[in-house]
């Protein structure tokens, strides 16, 4: 296994690097509204203008193109990004969240990321925790991801943190592998616990994307968060060099499902995109050519898209659909 230094921010920083060497024009500050056989509507933000008229605005841009690929997650693409030719262009200039709650998603997580003032030796790179002290407890721990076809928890299951309920997650020490990740005598670490996704409200579809995120952050409270901090905590706290390490923390990043589908544009905030069921397995999950049937200019690729998703399959798509998209452009 090769753990890239600098983590995958370094890997994106090298695409960005080859591709600039190849000519490739890239728009920063610009968020895509929508998308047509014909381009993309956007809105590019006056970040280096310093005028009291037009700091912190928008302008509305229309960037034609001969193919788009969209590499945002294709539930949300379907319900945000892909527009009618008879929309009105206010509505193709709108930034907004929503996505297609028909699909199963995997797990949604809430992340933990600490930074911290003393070495964890006590951790290796990848540390799976998982709750098996007998098969009823093995079977609870799996609850907290159970959901129905409109993704809301199951009732008759329904799972609890604050009753300290089996549950299992996932600590990412990075300092292992990565020295840059942490000064010598510190320390950091990633734990992913899996939780509910986001539960899709009609209601939010039609707000503006920074009011529904807002509206969707309250599906994950900070009372929730913290309850779910202080139970990871006490199962962490029975290996010796990790006694006592709420005080040892020294900065904390917490991402939820929302933050997650603000950040990076996922339907339903399900981390890791559409799951692996039979049903969205293989020839049955989106294709590169999904939107096709009203779509001819557009292709789409992720995690949620052939061949499906983790870092080496995502991967093998891109470069998939690359070799289509040079084939269609010739």
């Amino acid at each position: 296994v090769f753990a890239p230094i600098g983590g995958f921010r370094a890997v994106s920083q090298a695409f960005l690097s080859l591709a600039k060497e190849n000519g490739v024009k890239i728009e920063f500050n610009a968020a895509v509204t929508g998308v047509s056989d014909t381009g993309v509507y956007c809105k590019k933000a006056h970040s280096s203008d310093k005028s009291p008229e037009t700091k912190g605005s928008a302008e509305d841009t229309f960037v034609e193109a001969d193919l788009v690929i969209i590499n945002a997650d294709v539930p949300y693409a379907a319900k945000s990004l892909i527009s009618s030719s008879d929309a009105p262009v206010k509505t193709k200039l709108t930034e907004k969240i929503d996505w297609d709650d028909s699909y199963d998603y995997s797990s949604g997580v809430i992340a933990f990321h600490w930074s911290v003032d003393k070495r964890l030796d006590g951790l290796n790179t990848h540390n799976v925790f998982l709750s098996a002290k007998n098969r009823s407890d093995a079977e609870q721990s799996w609850n907290a991801l159970r959901r129905d076809a409109k993704q809301r928890p199951i009732k008759d299951q329904a799972f609890s943190f604050e009753n300290m309920d089996p549950f299992n997650f996932y600590v990412h020490r990075a300092p292992q592998t990565d020295p840059t990740a942490s000064p010598d005598d510190c320390d950091s670490i990633m734990v992913l616990v899996p939780t509910d996704v986001l539960v899709r409200e009609d209601a939010n579809a039609k707000l503006p994307k920074a009011i529904a995120i807002e509206k969707y952050k309250a599906q994950f409270s900070d009372d929730f968060i913290d309850t779910v901090k202080k139970s990871v905590l006490t199962r962490l706290s029975v290996i010796e060099s990790l006694a006592g390490l709420k005080n040892h923390i020294l900065d904390e990043v917490v991402d939820t499902p929302a933050s997650y589908a603000d950040m990076y544009n996922l339907g339903a905030g399900a981390t890791f995109g559409l799951s692996h069921g039979f049903g969205q397995l293989s020839l049955t999950r989106p294709s590169a050519a999904f939107f096709e049937k009203s779509h001819k200019n557009i292709m789409c690729v992720g995690a949620s898209s052939r061949p499906g998703n983790g870092v080496p399959l995502v991967l093998i798509g891109a470069k998939s659909v690359a070799q289509m998209a040079i084939e269609r452009l010739k």
